[in-house]
């Protein structure tokens, strides 16, 4: 059969494989990621990634690590499936990128506050308890806390995304995705700190009534260097994911 007949898998499906692969091969970086970003006080009080794995595995096991994981599997799968897709339907661009990052986050945004409310918790509450506790506490809008900044981070996180994805399709894939996961992060890393806090706060009782009150408040406890808390897990999750995600992407497409 000539190359050019070779059949390809839909941007949906290897989207939906890009997906699982991603989660698996980042989750316990991203764990360690959203503990430091959060304001807890149990991880606001450490320094570094190190001392907050040392803690989860000291206090907690391997498990704490793996916290949040089967809610992300089950729908961020889905939800990366859906991001390909509208990418590949509004053409493939940068712009496209961009835009089905922006549609995305309405799907994204709950999957997202789940997770990130799950890893910040050090009991043994499972997934789904912690799910109806937020319906309880705060109806739908408990898993829309934090979506304005998402938003805002997506929309040009996954326009440098896909710009650097693009230029680099000739390069070796976990390469391009590594820098094209860097790139998104690098860009967006004050606001990705934003939305942490905003989608961990409490429901009942929030500190932050909006993103501005949010960053106002980092800025003036830690200066701009509060707005780069969790960095080198950040990227070095994304790296890592993003290479696994697009290497299976382009392997399928």
């Amino acid at each position: 059969m000539p190359d050019d007949a070779t059949p390809k898998t839909s941007a949906a499906g290897a989207g939906l494989a890009s997906g699982v692969a991603q989660v698996l091969a980042e989750h316990p970086l991203d764990t360690i990621k959203i503990r430091l970003q959060s304001r807890a006080l149990a991880f606001d009080v450490l320094e570094g990634p190190r001392a907050v794995a040392s803690k989860a595995l000291s206090e907690e096991g391997v498990s704490a690590l793996f916290r949040g994981l089967v809610p992300r599997l089950l729908t961020y799968a889905p939800v990366k499936s859906t991001l390909f897709a509208q990418y590949d339907f509004y053409g493939g661009t940068p712009w496209a990128g961009a835009l089905a990052g922006g549609c995305n986050t309405l799907l994204s945004c709950p999957v997202d506050a789940l997770k990130s409310r799950v890893q910040t918790r050090q009991d043994t509450l499972s997934w789904h308890v912690v799910m109806r506790q937020m319906y309880r506490e705060g109806g739908l809008n408990a898993f829309y806390r934090g979506w304005l900044p998402l938003f805002c981070r997506d929309v040009p996180g996954y326009f440098l995304l896909f710009g650097v994805y693009d230029y680099g399709r000739e390069l070796p894939q976990p390469l391009v995705g590594a820098a094209a996961g860097v790139a998104f992060y690098g860009s967006t890393l004050p606001i990705d700190r934003v939305k942490t806090i905003m989608m961990t706060q409490d429901l009942r009782r929030p500190t932050f009534a909006s993103p501005v009150d949010c960053a106002r408040d980092i800025y003036r406890r830690d200066g701009l260097r509060g707005f780069y808390r969790a960095s080198l897990p950040t990227l070095l999750r994304t790296a890592c994911g993003q290479a696994v995600a697009l290497t299976v992407y382009g392997l399928m497409r």
